[in-house]
């Protein structure tokens, strides 16, 4: 069955029966609305009994008129933007496989049924340009819902709806200046993300956005009522929340999904490490060797696909009169088949029943977290205490790094560095809301020399493989260039160690006042 995706960017709005169309063409920016389109629509919503997509801001539907008809699931993107991908109507008692996949991160083992059916009529209007471009569609709908999941249920409601024609942002001014403005016609924006929402109400309350921070940096305002694992558990649900996107993202096979996956998995793990005091040891050490396992195979795929740009981009910088032989396309072979091996052991494991127990696990440590009594002290003093323990552990590794004989040996103990920088970066980051900008420098400077060593690592790793390739049996000429290529990354090597050493010192001095 064939499917597409597509970026959607709206901003919906709550309105009263009451409330009078606005002039649309009056609206800054609009140069001509289009004649009045109206539809009758009718959507099923399918969820698990426990909401589980509801609860994450996903919808799941099949819906009959208007001009796309069919299966369609929604994935946050963003505020105000999400990820719409379409199956053909088929079946409607069964979720066509394609879209299923997206969502078992959120689903796992848990049957899918109806939970709501929505009738909409719906008055569409076209907004345009100046120049006669297709800025957005705005739509005036009455829906009644009939819930059918918890107690049986009907409601009814008017809402208005802004869906920009671009979704590359190059309209975020034009969707500011409409909400603005439709705002001071006498409608609200809705802090719900769909309709399913709204009949839902507190049925299916969204869990936080990933990336959406309970306070700005700075402001920790109140911080002295928060307990430390508060503030914990409050990073803990939004790196969640980023990993089971990017799983439904990984499943689409979007760019970088990978990556962004593996670094939600080593944020978890990271902030669970050097916050462990603050909970029973059973229940974390479980989630951390859960999260390791998963970290690994998602690394193997990502460490391939940075190794092959790195050696593609090294021998595109050549002369080509030192590329001796098609070494390029060789490169990619190897490569590919390497990746493509990487790939099939990811789509295992995410199909794999101990990859729903650990994200079970995950979102039931959140919800009902076993804590101790650091967890349940005030935020400010432990996470201090924990966080600088952090610093203390990241200066005693350098100390080793510095010592230990070049080669070998130090670029193990610079790797170890690297991963005591990463650590602390995370645990920073979860500090935020409680130290504010204090926590976003360490942050940052932990960021920095965890930049620094990644580049060091990167070059270490690449050495490996030059070693291997110009070794090889019947690599004949090639093995020239691949010595090049060693040469080079050895001079990287030296460069990132020596930036590393001059920019170290001011990092190592941070602390959290308690």
């Amino acid at each position: 069955m064939a499917t597409s995706s597509s970026v959607e960017a709206e901003q919906k709005f709550d309105a009263l029966e009451s409330t009078p169309l606005p002039m649309l063409d009056a609206i800054d920016g609009v140069g001509r609305v289009g004649d009045p389109v109206s539809h009758t629509l009718e959507a099923t919503y399918f969820d698990t009994s426990r909401l589980s997509l509801a609860r994450h801001g996903i919808t799941l539907r099949r819906r009959t008129g208007g001009h796309d008809a069919g299966w369609h699931l929604k994935l946050p993107l963003g505020p105000g933007k999400r990820t719409e991908i379409h199956a053909p109507l088929g079946s409607a008692d069964t979720v066509p496989v394609e879209l299923m996949d997206r969502v078992l991160a959120y689903t796992r083992a848990h049957a899918v049924l109806a939970v709501a059916t929505l009738h909409t009529d719906r008055m569409s209007y076209a907004l345009y340009g100046g120049q006669g471009e297709r800025l957005a569609d705005f739509v005036d709908d009455r829906v009644r819902a009939h819930v059918t999941v918890g107690d049986d249920r009907r409601l009814e409601w008017r809402e208005w709806e802004v869906e920009l024609a671009a979704s590359d942002g190059t309209g975020d001014s034009l969707l500011a200046t409409l909400t603005r403005q439709l705002s001071a016609a006498g409608a609200t924006p809705s802090h719900r993300s769909s309709k399913l929402a709204t009949a839902l109400g507190g049925l299916g309350g969204e869990l936080p956005m990933a990336g959406k921070a309970d306070r700005k940096p700075g402001a920790a305002k109140g911080a002295g009522k928060k307990t430390a694992a508060d503030a914990v558990l409050s990073y803990l649900q939004r790196q969640l929340a980023g990993l089971l996107l990017q799983d439904a993202h990984v499943r689409l096979g979007r760019d970088d999904s990978v990556h962004q996956m593996r670094a939600f998995t080593r944020r978890i793990r990271s902030v669970l490490h050097i916050y462990r005091p603050l909970f029973a040891p059973g229940p974390v050490n479980d989630l951390e060797r859960g999260l390791k396992s998963l970290a690994e195979t998602l690394g193997r795929y990502r460490d391939t696909e940075v190794l092959h740009e790195r050696l593609r981009d090294a021998l595109d910088e050549l002369p080509e009169n030192l590329v001796l032989g098609p070494l390029h396309d060789e490169l990619d072979q190897r490569m590919m088949i390497r990746a493509d091996t990487a790939l099939a052991a990811i789509r295992t494991r995410l199909t794999s029943p101990g990859y729903f127990r650990l994200l079970d696990d995950l979102e039931a440590f959140i919800e009902a977290p076993p804590l101790t009594e650091k967890g349940r002290a005030p935020a400010r003093k432990t996470t201090a205490k924990l966080v600088n323990k952090a610093v203390k552990r990241l200066r005693k590794r350098h100390d080793a790094a510095v010592s230990a004989a070049v080669g070998q040996s130090r670029d193990e103990a610079l790797h170890r560095v690297r991963k005591s920088a990463k650590k602390l970066r995370f645990a920073a980051a979860a500090a935020e809301s409680v130290h504010g900008k204090r926590a976003a420098k360490l942050g940052k400077a932990a960021h920095k020399v965890q930049s620094v060593l990644g580049t060091h690592q990167d070059s270490v790793l690449a050495r490996r493989e030059l070693l291997d390739l110009g070794s090889a049996p019947g690599t004949a000429s090639a093995a020239f260039t691949y010595g090049v290529l060693h040469a080079r990354e050895s001079a990287v090597s030296d460069a990132t160690e020596r930036k590393y050493l001059k920019g170290s010192a001011n990092t190592l001095k941070l602390r959290l006042k308690k």
